[in-house]
């Protein structure tokens, strides 16, 4: 197993070149911030137990089976469509997405943020603990 250091060892490889895929890691013990990076997708079944911050990223979907135990923020990102089942343990923003529609099953622990989005409805089988912000 690869023992990552900082931050940098996940984004940068040993040649310098910017990464554009998150490394083959399932587990991140605390929070990943990879804000405004070039990175374009997640290895599935990832698990972030802090927040995970992909704010103006050019990451267009998210993999399976994802596990977020805090804040998860997907402002300003491409994504189009979240996974089946996704459980976030704090806030999840979508704002300024293109996301239409929200999956069965979705889990939020916190609040959801749905401004600037085409959502209009949240499924009867959505768990959403805190309070819905935007345009439903």
């Amino acid at each position: 197993m690869k023992k990552i250091s900082a931050l940098v060892d996940l984004l940068i490889d040993e040649d310098g070149k910017l990464l554009l895929s998150f490394p083959d890691i399932t587990t991140v013990m605390g929070n990943l911030d990879l804000r405004n990076t070039k990175i374009r997708s997640l290895p599935d079944n990832l698990s972030v137990r802090g927040l995970l911050d992909l704010e103006g990223t050019p990451i267009t979907s998210l993999p399976t089976n994802l596990k977020i135990g805090g804040y998860l923020n997907l402002c300003g990102t491409g994504v189009m469509s979240l996974p089946d089942n996704m459980s976030v343990g704090g806030d999840l923003d979508l704002s300024d997405t293109t996301i239409a529609s929200l999956p069965e099953n979705l889990s939020v622990g916190g609040d959801l943020y749905l401004i600037g989005t085409k959502v209009t409805v949240v499924p009867a089988t959505a768990r959403i603990v805190g309070k819905v912000f935007g345009p439903l």
